[in-house]
């Protein structure tokens, strides 16, 4: 029977899926729309399946901020190729997930798979991005910040990395400047004392490694550690760190300056640890 052409897209338009696929799905079922949906939806659950052993390696990692800069969600979703990754049908999806994630308000990661993605469950929607896009499509992770004061800003480095950073007062240069500089340098807390107790452990072994064999006493050793431990701190932290556009003055500076505070920062690099 002939298909026409309109009738084909009106299913694509729908599903999601391939011209030629639409095409083929509305041959199968005679004409009959709502069957060739079912078809497309039966494939495309079957190739999903088989494209989630694929690897994916590569994605996106982007942001979502509410109008009112008060509440936002931090995501990564990955494919199997930057040419996906940087498609609009896979950008689409992954501000899908971003409201999705701000939706339900994910703070921890087991609630990622709770998360409603236009009306579908995640992975109805991942399955269709999927039959889109003909690569593996993993929703990583994502994460919820809000704030009651202040204000959530947000800087992306391309799609690889993503921050968002929650100001005590409202200021979007310096937020944007902030949450650049987090992307650059990676800092490990806002302060010293933010700094995780097992990074500063580790630190110190290296340090007391290095002074084994020494002939100095355990007092002057000590000191030594003392000191190399202050000065990692310092570079560890965002408040000691020098700025990337000005490094004559650190981030505490400049923050002073601007008679603000840093009250929280995310960030996110494309196939990190998470």
């Amino acid at each position: 029977m002939e298909i026409k052409a309109a009738d084909v897209k009106v299913l694509r338009d729908k599903v999601g899926a391939g011209f030629m696929d639409c095409k083929k799905a509305l041959i199968e079922a005679k004409g009959d729309k709502a069957e060739a949906e079912k078809i497309l939806k039966k494939k495309g659950m079957a190739k999903a399946e088989k494209k989630s052993d694929r690897a994916a390696g590569d994605g996106a990692v982007s942001f979502l901020i509410s109008a009112d800069k008060k509440e936002a969600a931090i995501v990564e979703v990955n494919c199997e190729t930057d040419f996906v990754a940087r498609s609009e049908a896979f950008q689409v999806f992954s501000k899908a997930f971003a409201q999705g994630v701000l939706n339900k308000q994910c703070k921890e990661a087991s609630e990622i798979a709770q998360v409603e993605v236009e009306g579908k469950s995640l992975e109805e929607a991942r399955h269709a991005a999927v039959l889109t896009l003909g690569e593996n499509i993993q929703a990583r992770r994502g994460r919820y910040v809000s704030t009651e004061e202040g204000a959530i800003y947000g800087y992306s480095h391309g799609n690889k990395i993503s921050v968002l950073v929650v100001l005590e007062k409202e200021n979007e240069q310096l937020g944007k400047d902030i949450a650049m500089h987090i992307a650059a340098l990676s800092p490990a807390a806002i302060t010293e004392n933010d700094i995780p107790a097992e990074i500063m452990s580790e630190e110190r072994s290296i340090y007391e490694a290095q002074l084994k064999d020494g002939n100095k006493p355990e007092e002057i050793k000590n000191k030594i550690i003392a000191g190399k431990l202050k000065k990692f701190a310092s570079g560890m932290c965002l408040y000691g760190q020098p700025f990337v556009k000005e490094p004559k003055e650190t981030i505490e500076e400049i923050l002073k300056k601007e008679s603000n505070h840093v009250k929280d920062f995310v960030r996110f690099a494309l196939g990190e640890e998470a």
